[in-house]
């Protein structure tokens, strides 16, 4: 009875290690790249279950996190700021073309180069890509 009962615990223990380690959500890689022509003083993305931020982005560069598992929403507030200026801007980014069930990749806020940001994904991080300048 005891070993009986022992073996069910650990299967059971086991089987909500599981489920943990597996839960639903997105743990890859979150970032930013500026493809405008100005540098970016500051970055802040709200939407997620907490605030993704960056600061001095020139032109070209990238940078990302690992911010541990996050819900995607169907779309982010983003908000900017460029070197010299004394206001943020801001803007709304869908998520739309981000697969629900991702759950690891890279997922980059792009800055283009007029001036509008968009959502790039992909299902792994494509470091060579970003040495690059991709």
């Amino acid at each position: 009875m005891t070993i009986a009962f022992v073996t069910a615990a650990i299967v059971v223990l086991a089987i909500v290690a599981l489920m943990f380690l597996r839960r639903a959500g997105y743990r890859g890689a979150i970032g930013f790249k500026n493809r405008h022509g100005s540098e970016i003083a500051t970055i802040r993305l709200t939407g997620f279950s907490r605030p993704v931020e960056c600061r001095t982005l020139a032109q070209g560069e990238h940078s990302f996190n690992y911010l541990g598992r996050q819900v995607l929403p169907d779309e982010v507030r983003i908000a900017w700021r460029f070197v010299g200026d004394a206001a943020d801007r801001t803007g709304m980014v869908s998520l739309s073309a981000v697969p629900k069930d991702a759950a690891d990749g890279e997922l980059f806020f792009v800055l283009s180069s007029g001036g509008t940001w968009s959502a790039e994904y992909a299902p792994q991080l494509r470091l060579d890509r970003l040495q690059q300048g991709s």
